[in-house]
C-alpha cells in the first residue's frame, strides 16, 4: 500500500443540494489522515480524520444491521 504524502482530490459522483443547485461532492485525502469534503463550485469545505470516518462507518453498519432485524415480540404482520 503507498502511503499518503501529497493531498489527492477527486469527483464522486454523489451529489448534494447547495446554494440552490444540485453539486457533485468534491473528496480531498490530506496527509497525514484528514478527509475534506465540499461541493463543486463552493469554497467552504469540512474535513474529517480517517478514524473518524471508520467509526461512522462502524456505527452506520450497526445501525442498518439493526433495522433489518425484527423486533422481538412481533409477529410479521405487525401485530403482535
Amino acid at each position: 500500500m503507498t502511503d499518503l504524502k501529497k493531498p489527492v482530490s477527486r469527483v464522486s459522483r454523489a451529489t448534494v443540494h447547495e446554494q440552490g443547485r444540485h453539486r457533485q461532492i468534491i473528496i480531498t485525502l490530506e496527509p497525514p489522515s484528514v478527509l475534506w469534503f465540499r461541493a463543486k463550485g463552493c469554497r467552504r469545505s469540512y474535513a474529517l480524520t480517517a478514524d473518524v470516518c471508520y467509526q461512522l462507518a462502524v456505527k452506520a453498519a450497526v445501525w442498518a444491521q439493526q433495522r433489518m432485524k425484527p423486533k422481538k415480540g412481533r409477529t410479521v404482520g405487525g401485530r403482535g
